[in-house]
């Protein structure tokens, strides 16, 4: 494993770690995230995979405002945490 790829997946591991506190600390930061999920649930509380790629999509398009069709990790973690990751 190179060097590079090798930091990338430290870095991911750290963001995935720090998750989780980040989101407990605003609060309110998945509530918002949750009715979207909530209101795609069929009445066994299942969501389909395709409807749930449709709402991430749309997301990072309203985020992807240059369309590099990249985001940096501050972003793709703003997406899960609060009401301004669209």
């Amino acid at each position: 494993m190179n060097l590079r790829k090798t930091a990338l997946l430290v870095m991911l591991g750290m963001t995935t770690t720090a998750a989780p506190f980040a989101l407990a600390a605003d609060g309110d930061g998945m509530a918002t995230f949750r009715k979207e999920v909530q209101t795609m649930a069929d009445k066994d509380g299942m969501v389909f995979k395709k409807n749930f790629m449709a709402m991430m999509e749309k997301k990072w398009d309203a985020m992807d405002k240059g369309g590099k069709g990249m985001l940096s990790m501050a972003d793709i973690m703003r997406i899960f945490s609060d009401t301004k990751g669209q």
